[in-house]
């Protein structure tokens, strides 16, 4: 297992915002990954409009997961149209 940290940018909508979260949570613990640590950066202004939207709502993420794992999920991830950006980065 290594360590990641996760930022996902949802769209601003309450309803949408907390589907999607639930969806990224539901896909983190069907691959075995552990959330260590979840934040709320709050809503802020895109540098750039992502998929017509010029606001998004920050969430960062600390995981333990499987690097062998990360292609199939961020796969998946990719499928969530609620989802405007997200970043897996190792740290070590």
């Amino acid at each position: 297992m290594r360590k990641y940290e996760a930022t996902f940018i949802f769209r601003i909508e309450e309803d949408k915002m907390s589907k999607a979260k639930e969806f990224v949570k539901n896909i983190l613990e069907s691959k075995s990954a552990k959330i260590l640590k979840e934040e709320d950066h709050g809503e802020q202004l895109l540098a750039y409009e992502v998929k017509k939207q010029s606001k998004g709502r920050y969430f960062f993420y600390e995981l333990e997961f499987e690097p062998s794992k990360l292609n199939e999920t961020e796969k998946e991830i990719r499928m969530n149209s609620d989802i405007l950006k997200f970043l897996f980065v190792n740290i070590e």
